[in-house]
């Protein structure tokens, strides 16, 4: 029975918890001071592009207007050559294409402009044709519709004719004289 008071003892100890133990954890420490990346990084090369109108080609419905886009020749990337106490000169991120004065590109876009007057005389009078033309089929329409407000007459005078005319048949037919059958026209 002894037995008995004990196993009761041994579990309620096993329930028994144990207070947490706290970490504290220490912060980091700068071991160096910061520096400038010259001199350990070569700069990207940035390029600029100037783009005139184009469609887009993942959505015919999509024209962009003419603008620039940058492309990335070279990414920075770590400078790896000796140094010899000298920084490399910081190069400019941005170039900007030189527009070179070539006799060829400049007879080209002269070229364009003349075709592009011819094609704005053209659309001019092409535009006062059309013009002429519009107020030419205006008037036609509206002498189809006097030609149909007159046939409509003509087809009603003509009906109002047929009926005068069988009015008049049955007039006629009824006021000329009977002969009686007793006279003798000899």
């Amino acid at each position: 029975m002894k037995c008995f008071l004990l196993i009761p003892l041994v579990l309620l100890s096993a329930c028994a918890s144990h207070p947490s133990k706290r970490f504290t954890v220490a912060r980091a420490v700068q071991v160096g001071q910061p520096v400038t990346s010259t001199g350990l990084r070569v700069a990207g090369q940035l390029t600029e592009y100037r783009l005139g109108r184009y469609v887009d080609a993942r959505d015919p419905l999509v024209m962009h207007e003419g603008h620039p886009v940058y492309r990335i020749e070279n990414s920075a990337k770590w400078d790896l050559r000796p140094q010899n106490g000298k920084a490399l000169a910081q190069k400019d991120l941005v170039v900007r294409p030189s527009v070179a004065g070539d006799d060829a590109v400049v007879a080209e876009v002269n070229k364009q402009r003349a075709a592009t007057r011819q094609f704005t005389e053209q659309t001019v009078t092409l535009n006062q044709r059309l013009a002429e033309l519009s107020k030419a089929v205006g008037q036609t329409q509206e002498i189809a519709k006097e030609n149909v407000t007159l046939k409509r007459d003509v087809v009603a005078l003509r009906e109002r004719l047929d009926a005068l005319d069988a009015r008049a048949q049955d007039h006629k037919s009824s006021s000329s004289p009977q002969p009686s059958p007793s006279e003798d026209k000899w």
